[in-house]
This record gives structure tokens, C-alpha cells and sequence, in this order.
């Protein structure tokens, strides 16, 4: 309705070119648009799927409408007559029905959007147009509107979104998990309120109905109904939707029972339980759930963005930048796609074109893991931090390294001890994957100390999660046995930089992702010197975090090979 308003302000001429028809005295313009097109026989067969769908008294009343009327046998007239009401409607009438009056005067273009919300070019530059067809003979006055008759039909062209449901016969997968998230809504500020009925109830006689879909607002973050946007949409037919399935399926592999415990001030206290069986979650539902959405959060690529600039179809080529090689960057917010090329390389056939941009169908999705549904984990120091016992302070600050061409800043965390005491920590560890992990500590050493002053940090680390039989839990932070890994120290050599310390390997049995925060793995991390080592001087039981990273093991492969390849 907003819009409306804007083209009704924007198009005041408009309306005084037609207030000028009145006054050439023309019979068309005593006669409504329906009676001016269902008069005229080469508009005979648009006439009949007019009056079949009851646009005849539509375009009879004081609405004013321009439409776009195509002459007889230059469209497909059988195809359209066997169409049933609905999709008859959609997909034809009002592709060449549009509110408000829309003239054709001075040489210039315009943008029209039809009842279906698709928007075709009207223009008066290089010939007389509207979309694809010629105008034959152009505004034509009616007391309600203007009629311009072509030589031809608008087709319906669906968005992203309207693909998504016009494949629910040929790829279900997609149309299916869609479908069970979109909902439907009255949005009653810009609805016409009618009169009330006879049960009391509020009627409309003209109802805007909204289309919302979970999906595409928290998972995707893409408007694939917006006709002003344009993506490039990955659609995997049933069966690389299914392969895809398959292969993730291992990596949210969720516990019947889920053991968990909550850090409190003196640690930890006893463990606490999620089960099943009790309806605390619904453990074969949160893990279907987490893995469609893993496969549908990264096929979705806005031309906007620089890094897709790559693919032709976004008509940005010349403008790719080669230092971001062959990357993809999806809306949904995960990191980027680093084997692009691999990706779209599955592409069957030619790219689908849609009114908003274009859909890549793949019989493989050649995503990577460590990319999309195992991505590596980063701790957030500042918000996933426990309690910590013996810390006089822990703060947050700010470091920044200038280097070649390049600047560095860390944030880290700066752990102060109580006196001479041992500090420990605990830090909760998000989004864990049923997957196997290398652990490493970023540490920054205390430059503003003198070199001679800097001493290395011996500590431990340990890991708590559920246990591969669902009964108990593998580590208490408390304890020194399961996922611990003792006496680790920092070099001596590694005091006057950045220090990335590969603490060890950790294989969790079950995903945590979707479930309650309370309820992710922790990680306790306590310095560990002795008497003797304090008195000598030979540690500190002061640290700085930058960053504590949990990178999957196969990710890691990857990147060491990578690095022996330079």
C-alpha cells in the first residue's frame, strides 16, 4: 500500500494525460475496460480467460487498472483456457494487469509491477514495449484505467522462492522442507476493512496476505520472494539432497540422554540430565532438523557481494578482484565456500533464469565440511568465559601489531592470579560437532615487560562431554583422566611473539549444537607449577589469551598439506 501511494504521488502527469482523454470526446473513454476489450474481437480469446476467472466485473469496477491486453493467437490460448482458476490467475491475468494508470506519452522508460508483483519495462525509446512484446496500439482510455494491446503475453516467471514450490512434483526434498516453515498471516494495517459479518467477526474486502518463511529470515538470510533482489541460488535435485544427507548425518549425532554440568563458583557441582525419554528434546527430530538446515544454509549467493562477483551470471566479471581467487560467500552467514570453482562445477546444463536471478540445479553438493556443517570453532573469551578460582582479575584488551603492509589487532584475555596462587578457568565451547578436533591456545606474551622478564606458562587442560555410552560424563573438570592433557608449557622461544600452542586431539561422541547453552562440553584451563618452579622464578602463573580454537582434524589435514605445498 506504501508503494501505492509512491506510484499514485510519483505519476500525477499520468492522470492528466488521462483526464485529457475525456476531453477528446472518444467513445473508449465513456466505456469501462472491460467493455472496451470484450467489444473488440482480436481480443476475443483474452476476453474469454478474463470472464472465466471473473475479471469481468473486476475490471469493471472504479478501480483503475492499466492492462496489457494480447492480441488473439499470440499466446498459447489452449494452455492458459485448460488451467484451472487459481493458476490462471497467477500465471497469466495478472502478469498483464496493473494498478493505477500507466500512459505512454514522452520517449522514456518505466518500471511496472503487475498484480503479480513482477515487474516488466514499459518503454517509448527504441520502440513501444512492454517486457518482451510490442505494444500494437497504445493507450486506449476506459472510464477505469487504459488498455495498450500487444503481440503477445507477459509469462509468469517465478522468483527463487516460487521455484522452490514449482518443483514439488520433480525434486521434493527442497519444496518439502520449505513448505513445513512457511506461514501465512492477514496484515490487517493495510488490508480494507470490510463490513462486520453476521457472527460479529471483521471482514476485508481487500486482503494483504503476508508470506513469511523461517528459513529464509534465520537460516538462509535471503529474500528469495524480493523481485529487486538477485541471487544465484545452489538447488540440489533429490539426489544430491539425499547424498548430502547421508554424509552429514554423522556430525549430529545426538545422545539419548545428555550429561551436562553448570561452572559455579566453587568449579563444578554435581552433573545435571536432558533425556529423551522424558520429552526434554526430541532427539531424531533436533537431528533431522540440524542437518537440513546445515545443507540449506549455504546455497544461496547474493550478486552483491564481491566475492561472487566471479560467476557470469552476475554480470560483475570484469570487476572480480583475483586475490579472492575462486571463493563463494552465501548469505547465511557461515564462512565462506573455499572450493567455489568445485561447487559450481555440478552445475547441470545452463544456469535456470528466474525473476530475480538465476538457480544452479547440482546432482552433488561438493561442499566442504569445515565450510558449511563442521565449521571450526572459535571460543568467545569475553562471553563463553566460566568462573575462574584464584583470579584476582581477568580483562579484556586490546593488542595491535603493524607489520608488513599489514595490521593486527587481538583482543585477549589478560589473567591475573591471586597472589601466588594457581588460576584456573573454565570456557564453555559452542556449536560442538559429533567430530574429532585439534585444540590450540593463542597466547600473547607481556610485551610491555623486558625480554629477560618474560617467563613461559605450564598448565593443564582438560575437557568435559558426554560420554559414547550416554551414561556419565568422560572429565570432570575436577579430575586428571579422560580428555586431559598435563604439563603443557609454553616455549621460552615463543615469548616475543604471537604463540598459536597445539594443545591435543579431542574426538567428541555427540553434537551439541541446538541444545541449551548449559548444556555445551567446557574446557578448564589451570596453571599447573609447583613450589620449587615458583621460587625459581622458572614459570608465571599469569597468562593472555587471544583465542582458544578447536579446528576439525580433516580441516587441519588440509591446511598442513596446503602449507607443504608452498
Amino acid at each position: 500500500m506504501m508503494a501505492a501511494a509512491v506510484v499514485l504521488a510519483a505519476s500525477c502527469t499520468d492522470f492528466d494525460d488521462y483526464n485529457e482523454a475525456y476531453q477528446t470526446g472518444s467513445p473508449e473513454s465513456q466505456k469501462t475496460l472491460w467493455e472496451n476489450i470484450s467489444e473488440r474481437e482480436e481480443l476475443s480469446q483474452f476476453a474469454s480467460l478474463l470472464e472465466k476467472v471473473g475479471y469481468d466485473k473486476v475490471l469493471s469496477s472504479s478501480r483503475f487498472y492499466t492492462v496489457f491486453a494480447p492480441e488473439n493467437n499470440t499466446f498459447d490460448f489452449d494452455t492458459y483456457n485448460a488451467m484451472d482458476s487459481a493458476n490462471l490467475v497467477d500465471r497469466f491475468v495478472n502478469c498483464n494487469v496493473a494498478d493505477y494508470n500507466y500512459v505512454v506519452s514522452a520517449p522514456k522508460e518505466q518500471r511496472v509491477e503487475v498484480l503479480s508483483e513482477k515487474r516488466y519495462d514499459l518503454q517509448n525509446v527504441t520502440g513501444l514495449t512492454f517486457g518482451d512484446n510490442n505494444i500494437l496500439s497504445a493507450n486506449i482510455p476506459s472510464i477505469n484505467g487504459t488498455i495498450h494491446i500487444t503481440d503477445g503475453a507477459s509469462y509468469f516467471v517465478p522468483n527463487l522462492y516460487e521455484y522452490i514450490f514449482d518443483q514439488a512434483e520433480e525434486d521434493t526434498s527442497m519444496y518439502q522442507y520449505f513448505s513445513k516453515y512457511e506461514q501465512t498471516y492477514l496484515d490487517v494495517a493495510n488490508s480494507v476493512v470490510g463490513p462486520i459479518d453476521s457472527l460479529g467477526r471483521q471482514t476485508y474486502s481487500d486482503s494483504v496476505i503476508i508470506v513469511r518463511n523461517v528459513i529464509c529470515d534465520e537460516t538462509i538470510h535471503a529474500a528469495l520472494d524480493n523481485e529487486d533482489s538477485i541471487y544465484t541460488m545452489i538447488y540440489p535435485t533429490d539426489h544430491a539432497y539425499d547424498a548430502a544427507y547421508k554424509r552429514i548425518s554423522s556430525y549430529f549425532n545426538l545422545p539419548s540422554t545428555m550429561k551436562y554440568y553448570i561452572t559455579t563458583a566453587d568449579g563444578t557441582g554435581e552433573p545435571l540430565t536432558l533425556s529423551d525419554e522424558n520429552g526434554d528434546y526430541d532427539k531424531a527430530e533436533l537431528s533431522d532438523s540440524l542437518i537440513r538446515r546445515s545443507i540449506v544454509s549455504s546455497l544461496a549467493l547474493s550478486h552483491g557481494n564481491k566475492y561472487n562477483y566471479w560467476l557470469e551470471e552476475t554480470g560483475h566479471v570484469s570487476m572480480h578482484d583475483p586475490k579472492l581467487l575462486d571463493s563463494l560467500s552465501t548469505t547465511g552467514r557461515g564462512p565462506l565456500l573455499s572450493n567455489g570453482q568445485e561447487v559450481i562445477a555440478q552445475t547441470l546444463g545452463e544456469p535456470v533464469k528466474v525473476s530475480n536471478g538465476y538457480v544452479r540445479r547440482v546432482d552433488s553438493l561438493a561442499l566442504r565440511s569445515w565450510d558449511v556443517w563442521c565449521p571450526e570453532i572459535h571460543v568467545d573469551l569475553s562471553r563463553d568465559r566460566g568462573y575462574g578460582i584464584s583470579v584476582s582479575s581477568a580483562t579484556m584488551n586490546t593488542l595491535t601489531l603493524i607489520g608488513e603492509g599489514e595490521t593486527t589487532t587481538y583482543r585477549y584475555l589478560d589473567v591475573r592470579s591471586s597472589g601466588e596462587n594457581n588460576s584456573t578457568l573454565y570456557f564453555n565451547i559452542p556449536n560442538v560437532r559429533s567430530a574429532e578436533y585439534n585444540i590450540y591456545i593463542v597466547f600473547v606474551p607481556e610485551f610491555n615487560a623486558p625480554l629477560e622478564d618474560r617467563r613461559p606458562l605450564k598448565f593443564n587442560v582438560s575437557v568435559c562431554c558426554n560420554t559414547s555410552d550416554g551414561g556419565s560424563v568422560t572429565l570432570s573438570p575436577t579430575a586428571s583422566s579422560g580428555f586431559a592433557f598435563n604439563n603443557l608449557a609454553t616455549s621460552s622461544e615463543n615469548l616475543n611473539k604471537i604463540d598459536t600452542f597445539f594443545v591435543g586431539k579431542v574426538k567428541f561422541p555427540y553434537c551439541y549444537a541446538g541444545l541449551d547453552e548449559d548444556c555445551r562440553p567446557n574446557l578448564k584451563f589451570a596453571v599447573n607449577r609447583n613450589f620449587m618452579e615458583q621460587m625459581m622464578g622458572t614459570y608465571t602463573n599469569n597468562f593472555r589469551i587471544a583465542d582458544i580454537i578447536l579446528r576439525p582434524v580433516e580441516y587441519d589435514e588440509m591446511l598442513k598439506k596446503e602449507d607443504e605445498a608452498l
